[in-house]
C-alpha cells in the first residue's frame, strides 16, 4: 500500500491527539486547532529559518498576527456563549454552496428578498472580516451561540476563501448597495477586503483559512481557484470597482495582486526543466506541490491550471514571464492525455460517441498519467476503482478546452518569447 505523503503524518503530535482519525480525510473534522508557531506543520520556525531565512522577520510577524487574530475570534464568541449561559456553540445552516446566481439582476438585488439575504450574509460575517463556507444564508439569520460554520461545533474554517467563500460575499454585498445603497454593505465588504490583504503570506500566496489552522490549509492554495478569486477581487479594488473603498485601501490591493502573481508564477512546476502547470496545493515556503486531504494527491491539476492561466490572459499588459507562463501551461494542457468518447456528469463516467475530450483533474508530476484516490490515499489509474471517493469528488473537466480555444485568441496579439 502507497503510504501517505508526509504533509499528512504530523498534524499534532501530542499523545492526546495521537488517537484522532487522520485529519487528512475528510470525513473527520480536524482536531482542534491550538496556534503556536512551533505547531504549524508547514510554517515552523524551524522550516522558516531553512527555506525563507531573508524573509525569517516577515513570516514571524505574519505568524504573530494570525495567532493573535484566532485568540481575538474565538475569546469574542467565548463572551457571547458565556452572555447566552451556553457552554458550546450550535450548527449554522447547511447548503452546498453560495455565489451571485444568473438570477440575480439588478431587478433581483432591489428587492426585498436581496435585501433580506443581504441581512443573514452580514451577520454571519466573523469577527475578522471573512465568512465560513457551506452556510445557508437564506435560511435565517446568525443566532446568539451559533458558529459561522455549518458542518460541525468546533472551530473551523473561520475564515475561509475555499468554495468561493469570502470572495462571493463580497460580490453579493457591493452589488446589493448598487441597487439600494447601504453603508453596512460597504463597511462589510471594507472589512472583507482588509480580511483577504491580512491573510495574504509575505511571499504573496494564499493560504485555504485563515487565520491558521495547520495542515493542509496552510497551503498556498489554488484549489476550487481560491487563490485566483481573490486576486481578482484585488484587481477590483485595485481599479476602483467599489468606489466607497478608501484609496489606501486599493493601493494596497494593488500591491497584493502584484504580489500574488509572483506567487503563481514562483509556483509553476518545472519537470525536466521545463515549465509545465500548477498543483492544488504548494508548499507555503519551497513552493513545491503538496497533497492536501487523502485523496488530493501530490499531482499537477488540468482543473485549476485552466483556472490560472485564464487569469494570466486577463491581465492588461502582461510581462514576458507571464507571456511565457502561458505559453507553458497551454502546451501541457494541449499535450496532456485526455479521455475520448465519455461523458462526466453528476460524478457519473459514461460513455458516448461524440462527447467533448475530458481531461483529469489530477495528473502524476513525471509521468503526466490521471491519477486518483479513495480516502485510504492509494494512487489508482482507472475510475473504476473509485469507491468511497467516486461521488462528490469532481475528477474530470472539460474546462481546459475553453481556456485552449481562448489562448488562441490571446496568442495572436502575445507571441511566444524565447
Amino acid at each position: 500500500m502507497r503510504r501517505l505523503p508526509a504533509v499528512g503524518l504530523w498534524l499534532f503530535a501530542s499523545a492526546a491527539l495521537a488517537q484522532t482519525p487522520n485529519p487528512m480525510d475528510s470525513i473527520s473534522k480536524l482536531p482542534a486547532y491550538r496556534p503556536s508557531h512551533d505547531t504549524l506543520p508547514l510554517l515552523t520556525v524551524a522550516r522558516i529559518a531553512k527555506y525563507a531565512p531573508a524573509q525569517r522577520r516577515e513570516w514571524t510577524s505574519y505568524l504573530q498576527r494570525s495567532h493573535d487574530r484566532y485568540t481575538r475570534d474565538t475569546a469574542a464568541m467565548g463572551r457571547e456563549l458565556r452572555a447566552a449561559k451556553r457552554a458550546a456553540m450550535t450548527r449554522a445552516p447547511y447548503t452546498h454552496d453560495f455565489s451571485v446566481k444568473p438570477y440575480m439582476t439588478a431587478a433581483w438585488f432591489a428587492a426585498d428578498s436581496a435585501r433580506r439575504l443581504a441581512e443573514n450574509i452580514l451577520s454571519f460575517q466573523a469577527p475578522n472580516g471573512g465568512w465560513s463556507k457551506h452556510v445557508d444564508f437564506a435560511d435565517h439569520p446568525r443566532r446568539v451561540g451559533e458558529s459561522y460554520f455549518a458542518e460541525d461545533t468546533t472551530w473551523n474554517w473561520i475564515s475561509t476563501i475555499d468554495n468561493d467563500a469570502t470572495t462571493e460575499q463580497i460580490h453579493f454585498l457591493d452589488r446589493a448597495d448598487r441597487a439600494r445603497r447601504d453603508e453596512r454593505y460597504e463597511r462589510s465588504v471594507a472589512r472583507a477586503i482588509d480580511y483577504l490583504l491580512a491573510s495574504q503570506y509575505p511571499n504573496g500566496c494564499l493560504p485555504q483559512v485563515y487565520p491558521l489552522e495547520g495542515s493542509y490549509h496552510d497551503a498556498a492554495t489554488f484549489n476550487d481557484d481560491a487563490t485566483v478569486n481573490v486576486l481578482r477581487v484585488f484587481r477590483e479594488v485595485a481599479a476602483g470597482e467599489f468606489p466607497y473603498v478608501a484609496s489606501a485601501q486599493r493601493r494596497r490591493a494593488a500591491e497584493a495582486e502584484t504580489r500574488g502573481l509572483d506567487c503563481i508564477l514562483a509556483s509553476q512546476v518545472r519537470v525536466h526543466d521545463t515549465l509545465t502547470a500548477w498543483g492544488q496545493q504548494h508548499d507555503p515556503l519551497t513552493l513545491a506541490p503538496t497533497s492536501a486531504r487523502s485523496y488530493e494527491l501530490t499531482s499537477l491539476t488540468a482543473l485549476e491550471s485552466a483556472s490560472i492561466v485564464d487569469f494570466l490572459m486577463s491581465i492588461p499588459s502582461p510581462t514576458p514571464r507571464v507571456v511565457r507562463a502561458v505559453y507553458a501551461a497551454t502546451d501541457w494542457l494541449a499535450s496532456a492525455p485526455r479521455l475520448n468518447g465519455y461523458t462526466y456528469v453528476n460524478y457519473v463516467l459514461a460513455r458516448h460517441d461524440g462527447a467533448a475530450p475530458l481531461w483529469g483533474r489530477l495528473y502524476e508530476i513525471g509521468t503526466n498519467r490521471v491519477i486518483m484516490a479513495n480516502r485510504n490515499g492509494v494512487t489508482l489509474d482507472d475510475w473504476n476503482g473509485l469507491t468511497d471517493r467516486r461521488s462528490g469528488y469532481g475528477w474530470y473537466t472539460t474546462k481546459p478546452a475553453a481556456t485552449l480555444a481562448a489562448f488562441e485568441s490571446w496568442s495572436r496579439s502575445h507571441p511566444r518569447t524565447r
